[in-house]
C-alpha cells in the first residue's frame, strides 16, 4: 500500500491509499484490519492507472483520517505525507 496526501485547496487535503492488486503487499491485510477495527471507511473507492499499473484507490478526507495517518504511513511501502500542491 502506498499513502499520498494531496492538496485540493489551501486548507483542504485528501488522503489516498493505493493498493496494487497484481502484487499485494503482506501489510495490505494489516491495513485492512486496521481500517476495519477503527471503523474507517473510504469516502470513495475506485481504480486508477498510473505508469501503466492499475491500482485500487481508497479516498479519505484528511480531517476524517488525520489521527490515523502516522500509523497508516508506518504500514505503507511508500508515503507522501506533505500535501502535493500541484493538484
Amino acid at each position: 500500500m502506498q499513502l499520498e496526501v494531496i492538496s485540493i485547496a489551501p486548507t483542504e487535503h485528501r488522503v489516498l491509499l493505493l493498493f496494487d492488486p497484481s502484487g499485494p503487499d503482506p501489510k495490505d491485510d494489516e491495513v485492512s484490519s486496521y481500517l476495519q477495527s477503527n471503523s474507517l471507511e473510504p469516502k470513495r473507492e475506485y481504480s486508477e492507472t498510473r505508469d501503466d499499473k492499475e491500482y485500487n484507490i481508497y479516498y479519505f478526507g484528511h480531517c476524517y483520517i488525520e489521527d490515523h495517518i502516522e500509523k497508516l504511513a508506518s504500514m505503507a511501502t511508500e508515503a507522501k505525507l506533505e500535501p502535493d500542491e500541484s493538484a
